[in-house]
């Protein structure tokens, strides 16, 4: 029977778990609902970022109205309006047009201001404008023989798709990932509360010392189910993150699945990144829950906690070390870096897993012993 008492207390736990209903599904919809709306949110800035709004003023002896039927179909961006420098200024300055481009007696200007215009785009659509309507203006004729000479303009992108999936893991990786990670610590720290602290508080701890499995034993068993139920909480995180993807980044979504000869080995590498970091924050939470009888003073150590989790799951950001790519939290974006770049090798995930595992036995001893204080 004593080798049971685990078991059973899984079971018991789980099902205070399914007893409260409200509590379980509120704890998937926080990550669910946090990382599509960063997802959006990320997404929504890159195009204010590439996206602007330019204006052309010609003088009044230039028909405005004619260069716009020659010129809207390559420049779709830029409205043609009769106007001078002071109007293009105020526009400006009024924050009603990006970029301005002023056609004078002898000369052609481009406006903007340089702290508002984030889009590299505009000066360049801008300066090819430009000289298209100094083309223009020099004789239509003139124009016509420019385009024979070059009869068509064409762009190609010379970057691969898993070149693009590498740039948006650096531009928003780190971030959903912290956010996954930040949603599990929180479920941690909630559990944790619930669980293990909550035993002293609500005065059910002795029944606990009286019980005839050990309390490491019954220790075990809370902590397996936190964990479970931290596991479950970052793996909907996930999936948020790549539903959020094929929704607003369908490029990024699309690098994913060109390649599917690599499906499994992406999801093999996400599920042991996440079990990875649940068993970091399993240990760092337990031993907090353990180490206090009062929630409150637990609850200021969780919050140092959700700090560290949250610095360190940003470290990619701001170092480029080997190291990274070894511990767990740290090593979410790099590692899906090396699969888009195809320079992946499983040391890293089996390096980080060790390390895991490590913390949470050392955790599980700390925490035994504390609860042993607790029942003196």
């Amino acid at each position: 029977m004593r080798k049971n008492h685990v078991l059973h207390v899984i079971k018991s736990e789980w099902k205070k778990t399914r007893k409260t209903p409200v509590q379980l599904v509120t704890m998937l919809l926080v990550p669910l609902l946090s990382v599509l709306f960063l997802s959006w949110c990320l997404s929504y800035v890159n195009v204010l970022v590439n996206r602007y709004k330019g204006t052309v003023y010609f003088p009044e002896e230039i028909s405005a109205e004619e260069m716009e039927e020659t010129l809207s179909e390559f420049y779709p961006d830029f409205s043609f309006r009769s106007g001078t420098m002071d109007d293009a200024q105020t526009r400006v300055a009024n924050g009603r047009t990006d970029c301005a481009v002023v056609v004078e007696e002898k000369a052609i200007r481009i406006l903007y201001d340089s702290s508002i215009l984030t889009s590299s785009a505009a000066l360049k659509d801008a300066k090819d404008l430009g000289l298209d309507i100094s083309y223009l203006l020099s004789g239509k004729e003139f124009y016509d023989e420019v385009y024979e000479i070059y009869p068509e303009t064409e762009t190609l992108d010379l970057s691969t798709s898993a070149d693009r999936l590498d740039s948006y893991l650096d531009r928003v990786g780190g971030v959903v990932g912290m956010i996954i990670f930040l949603m599990m610590s929180s479920n941690a720290m909630a559990i944790s509360a619930r669980s293990i602290t909550g035993e002293k508080e609500r005065q059910t701890f002795d029944t606990l010392v009286l019980s005839p499995a050990k309390l490491s034993k019954i220790l075990t068993g809370k902590v397996l189910v936190m964990m479970a139920e931290i596991f479950l909480s970052g793996f909907v995180g996930f999936a948020a993150g790549i539903a959020g993807m094929a929704v607003w980044s369908p490029k990024e979504f699309a690098a994913i699945t060109d390649n599917r000869g690599n499906v499994f080995v992406w999801m093999l590498v996400v599920l042991a990144i996440l079990f990875a970091a649940t068993l970091v924050i399993t240990a760092v939470f337990s031993v907090i829950g353990s180490a206090f009888a009062q929630t409150k003073k637990a609850s200021l150590f969780s919050s140092a906690g959700m700090v560290i989790v949250s610095v360190t799951a940003m470290l990619p950001s701001f170092i480029d070390a080997e190291v990274i790519r070894m511990f767990p939290l740290s090593n979410w974006t790099p590692l899906l870096k090396d699969l888009c770049e195809d320079d992946f090798t499983f040391t890293p995930i089996f390096t980080a897993l060790a390390i895991g595992l490590l913390l949470f036995g050392l955790s599980m001893i700390l925490s035994s012993a504390l609860w042993e204080r607790r029942s003196e």
